[in-house]
């Protein structure tokens, strides 16, 4: 019975020991609730340091940058103060420079006035003495144009006249239009009713008498003959058919009346009738083969550029191209062309007659009438008085002062 009792002791033991255990294992439970407690207080130390840490670092930022704004604030100001007072210095410098510009430009415009005014008094003298000799040399002129003409106009129109007649000579070898000219420049001058332009009158006749008597160029009439000439080449017949001269022996068919002569008329009238019927012609003379088409056309051709090689020779003036190729033109004519035929002869005949005309001529290039009417015009204009001439140096020189001035002002 003991031995029963003494394990269930212990087994008591045990589950007291047990409780025991657990109830300290439960007393020790709430111990963590404890420690739970203490870990608050070391994160609210780290949160303290970290704003701690963080307004150390915003000090440490706001403090330069508040020093920086300072120092900005004061060098403004240093700026300001300066340019306040350079301002000022050059408002002061300025304003003296103002002044002493204005009593520079005072004296300067005094010195100026005076001496414009010993200018204006030379000119005013000057001007009195050249007034004078104005009038004395207008007076001089009205007397010299009272004791003149009025028809000294008529002298100047006559030069004028002559002098297109020489050009008109000279450029147109017109003689006709030329001789006109010195005509009316003649009665020009004898208008004037002066014994003292009769020399000038007679150089312009002698003038007049020599043109008449050098020939008168027709260039235009030959030109335009020419030219109609040279249209009509076309036209004109060759001779095709020159097959030599005909022998014929013409035979006296007229019968008699007398009885006696019946065998000669019986004769004549067999004569007559075999001819009527069969005829036997004989021609004496080389005969020339006719030409072709295409040497028709050359001929034509060569004759209208031989006519139009005149037709340039008489425009220019060529005397000797133009014979040559007109004498050229007539052989051509005699040689290939039916001279017995109308258009011929009258082609032949107006090529004569352009071969009568000269196309040039020597003509004088200056006239008599014209260097004698000009001695005449230099000897009055050298009768005129002369103005004085004006003495304006003294003046120019004052001017040239004056000018100076106004330069350094």
């Amino acid at each position: 019975m003991t031995d029963s009792k003494t394990p269930l002791t212990s087994e008591k033991k045990d589950i007291s020991v047990d409780k025991v255990s657990s109830d300290k294992v439960a007393s020790k439970k709430p111990a963590p609730k404890k420690v739970d407690s203490k870990k608050p207080s070391a994160n609210t130390s780290v949160n303290k340091i970290s704003k701690l840490a963080i307004f150390a670092l915003f000090i440490a930022i706001a403090a330069p940058a508040g020093h920086y704004y300072w120092q900005q604030l004061q060098h403004q100001q240093i700026a300001q103060t300066l340019t306040n007072e350079i301002s000022e210095q050059n408002s002061a410098a300025l304003s003296r420079y103002q002044a002493q510009m204005q009593q520079t430009l005072a004296k300067q415009q005094q010195s100026f006035d005076q001496q414009l005014q010993q200018v204006i008094s030379k000119i005013n003298k000057s001007n009195q003495t050249k007034m004078t000799e104005l009038d004395a040399t207008v007076a001089q002129l009205e007397q010299s144009i009272q004791q003149r003409q009025p028809s000294d106009w008529l002298l100047h129109e006559a030069e004028y006249l002559i002098r297109i007649a020489a050009r008109t000579l000279w450029l147109e070898r017109d003689t006709s239009a030329a001789i006109g000219l010195l005509n009316d420049a003649d009665t020009r001058l004898t208008e004037l009713n002066d014994p003292a332009f009769l020399p000038v009158r007679e150089v312009i006749h002698q003038d007049i008498k020599s043109l008449e008597l050098m020939p008168k160029l027709k260039t235009d009439e030959i030109v335009l003959a020419l030219m109609a000439m040279n249209k009509q080449v076309a036209i004109l017949p060759l001779a095709l058919q020159d097959l030599g001269k005909e022998d014929d022996k013409d035979s006296n068919f007229e019968l008699s009346n007398d009885i006696n002569d019946w065998q000669t008329n019986l004769a004549k009238t067999w004569q007559k009738f075999l001819n009527d019927f069969i005829r036997v012609r004989q021609r004496v003379g080389s005969v020339e083969p006719l030409m072709s088409p295409k040497q028709q056309a050359n001929l034509k051709q060569n004759l209208s550029l031989k006519i139009q090689l005149a037709l340039w020779a008489a425009s220019e003036r060529k005397d000797d191209i133009y014979q040559k190729t007109l004498t050229d033109v007539h052989q051509w004519l005699n040689d290939y062309f039916d001279i017995d035929h109308n258009y011929n002869q009258r082609f032949i005949k107006a090529l004569v007659t352009l071969q009568e005309q000269k196309v040039n001529y020597s003509y004088p290039s200056e006239l008599g009438s014209l260097a004698a009417i000009r001695s005449t015009l230099r000897n009055q204009q050298s009768k005129l008085p002369t103005p004085p001439e004006r003495k304006t140096e003294n003046v120019k020189s004052d001017i040239q002062d004056t000018s100076e001035n106004e330069g350094k002002i």
